[in-house]
């Protein structure tokens, strides 16, 4: 894989050299032309114009240089061409049988890049030989009648440094660190394409090894012609200035590179600069290691572009600089302005580790695409649901096999098993969890207020509030709250108070504290030493912190709230706390559930009594005199009464009309 190293040459261009891998299999086959030039002493190489749509460094783009900062195009047009016409240099045509692997060398250049100061541009990339002579591996020659066949305009313009490059240009030019080493190495060097290109007197020179690529970019402001005696001239440029820039084949940044792509588990992108195919933090340590005045930190660009028919348009840009957490990848959730009709889109990620001290930058490129991406437009997709969100109650249920296979649908080792009596077919039991929504009636809810020290208690003696009627002491300290949950069951003459089995009903509980600054909210303890889900007991632990916060305020509910899975909370019931100054309160809520509940006990006995006569076959006399010893007014026993037709009877109506009309409510639930 190539990797890119940039420098910036001029102010209006930044060159882009993307060096293959050493043993890079990224081969070409083009046929090269060596020009030895001993007006210079300098060879270069180029490819013929066949290999326009591959490498764009051909004779026709070409120029020579021929001395005195002066450059001779090289028009393959021109009959004869330029290189014909001069008998000083020699020029060869190698065969196209090496493999050469080729570096890609991009030149960027500004918004708005023209050609107003110069009348052309000559793009050099060249290499140093043994014995010092410089191997020119391009000499492009950039001007009004070339531009056309070497600027591409980038559909995603590069930001760099405050400045937008919106086109740029390509040349192929021979891996000098692939070649040089396939020479080193090679047993018969004679037969390498770096021997071809270097001859000498006794055979080859080869380059410099691991010596830095030079770049130059020549501005030239004259153009002349070359005067012939014959009727063909050439055009020559003349150089007023150079900027040359150098790269180095190898360093320690080769392991630096880029990563973003979106995350496995969410929908968003995860993106860092890497080393070593990791995360860069062992990289920042070293570097800032080595002098204690750097300061290296990590600048990240992130330019997201949505297609819209063929076109990509630049929607948003994003560049942070990052001084901390290196050891975990930076995330971001791209929002599309025109996700309902992108057909795609892709995020160009350019990196730079920067060294503020004296501004030493690396920099790595990276992309992320993808088709379809309606998920990242302005609103997120909802599914709806055919109810509302409820509570859940969970079963644990076994699946059995309830069929047998028969031998034509099984394995032939398993035919003969089932075939033999003595084999006993082994049953597959599979445990599932199913979630079937609870509702609530929170009418039905009572509640009793456990000990928190006692460990047994003695349902006899609980005292059991209604609906609301909860009061309890809250201290300024660590407070443990034990709740028993109580329901009711219906029957046919009464409504029976059973315990709440928990366990069915939601995953977890908490008791919420209304506040004047807030609610306070306080998870059930999930400890079975301390509560019993299954009986309905519940326990909370209140810390000092949150009483003492509660305790300031002016309201007092409390609530007890069921939370589903999905974080949906019902209510299930609701009461009052008080201030340990407040104990009469508390004293007296609990003397009226005392009261309420030993009422309920009386009704539930006189019922049982007449249920059991009226069983018997006792006389509708014995039953009202049953019913009016039982001295209880309630309408549940008079409508017992009521149902063997007694009340019918003149004599007893005034006394059963009233039974039937003053006393408590049957309902039991408190």
């Amino acid at each position: 894989m190539a990797q890119s190293r940039f420098v910036n040459i001029s102010s209006y261009c930044v060159v882009e050299y993307q060096a293959e891998d050493l043993g890079s299999s990224n081969y070409y086959n083009d046929t090269f032309i060596l020009v030895e030039n001993p007006e210079t002493n300098t060879h270069q190489i180029f490819n013929d114009d066949s290999s326009l749509h591959t490498t764009k460094n051909i004779q026709d783009l070409s120029v020579l240089s021929i001395g005195n900062n002066t450059f001779a195009y090289l028009d393959s047009e021109k009959v004869p061409n330029y290189l014909d016409y001069n008998t000083a240099l020699t020029v060869t045509t190698l065969p196209s049988t090496y493999n050469v692997v080729m570096d890609k060398v991009r030149f960027h250049f500004v918004s708005g890049f023209d050609f107003d100061d110069f009348r052309a541009l000559v793009l050099t990339i060249s290499n140093t030989e043994n014995d010092g002579k410089n191997n020119i591996f391009a000499n492009i020659l950039l001007s009004p009648e070339t531009a056309s066949s070497l600027i591409i305009f980038n559909p995603k313009p590069l930001f760099l440094s405050n400045a937008l490059y919106d086109r740029y240009i390509d040349i192929l030019v021979p891996s000098i660190k692939n070649i040089n080493e396939d020479y080193e190495n090679a047993s018969v060097q004679s037969n390498t394409f770096v021997a071809a290109i270097t001859p000498n007197t006794i055979g080859s020179t080869g380059f410099i090894y691991n010596n830095p690529i030079n770049i130059t970019i020549s501005e030239c402001t004259k153009k002349k012609t070359i005067n012939t005696n014959s009727l063909t001239n050439y055009d020559s440029y003349e150089a007023d200035e150079a900027f040359t820039a150098s790269i180095s084949q190898s360093n320690e940044f080769d392991s630096v590179g880029a990563y973003i792509n979106e995350a496995d588990d969410a929908d968003f992108l995860e993106f860092y600069l890497t080393f070593n195919s990791g995360f860069p933090e062992e990289l920042i340590s070293i570097l800032n290691r080595r002098n204690p005045s750097d300061d290296w930190i990590i600048i990240h660009q992130l330019s997201i572009f949505e297609q819209v028919g063929s076109s990509f348009i630049n929607t948003s840009r994003l560049v942070f600089f990052q001084e901390d957490k290196f050891d975990e990848p930076n995330v971001f959730r791209p929002v599309l302005k025109n996700a309902g009709e992108a057909v795609s889109m892709s995020v160009d990620y350019l990196v730079r580790l920067t060294n503020r001290l004296n501004g030493d930058q690396i920099i790595r490129e990276a992309s992320f695409n993808l088709i379809s991406p309606k998920k990242y437009g302005k609103k997120l997709l909802n599914i709806q649901l055919v109810d509302k969100p409820q509570s859940q109650k969970v079963y644990n249920k076994i699946i059995k096999k309830s069929f047998e296979a028969t031998q034509l649908f099984i394995e032939p080792e398993a035919a003969s098993r089932l075939s033999n009596p003595t084999v006993t077919p082994t049953i597959t039991e599979v445990i599932r969890t199913e979630y079937i929504p609870i509702f609530f009636n929170n009418n039905n809810i009572s509640i009793s207020n456990a000990s928190s020290l006692s460990t047994t208690s003695d349902a006899m003696s609980e005292v059991i509030f209604g609906p609301g009627a909860l009061r309890f002491i809250l201290s300024p300290f660590d407070n443990i709250l034990r709740l028993k949950v109580y329901t009711t069951t219906t029957s046919t003459t009464s409504n029976a108070l059973v315990p709440l089995d928990l366990n069915t009903t939601a995953p977890s509980y908490k008791l919420s504290f209304e506040t004047n600054t807030g609610k306070v909210e306080v998870l059930n303890s999930n400890d079975a030493n301390q509560e019993n889900l299954s009986t309905g007991l519940i326990s909370f632990t209140v810390s000092k912190q949150n009483s003492e916060s509660i305790l300031k305020s002016t309201n007092k509910v409390v609530y007890l709230v069921s939370v589903s899975q999905d974080g949906t909370e019902t209510l299930i019931y609701s009461g009052e706390w008080r201030k340990t100054t407040e104990q009469a309160d508390v004293d007296a809520a609990i003397e009226l559930a005392k009261n309420k509940s030993q009422t309920n006990t009386e009704i539930q006995t006189a019922l049982t009594n007449i249920e059991t006569l009226m069983a018997s076959g006792q006389s509708k006399t014995s039953v009202l005199m049953a019913a009016q010893s039982s001295q209880i007014k309630n309408t549940a026993v008079a409508s017992t009464v009521n149902r063997f037709g007694i009340a019918n009877a003149k004599s007893i109506q005034p006394t059963i009309s009233s039974v039937g009309t003053s006393g408590t409510s049957g309902s039991s639930n408190i």
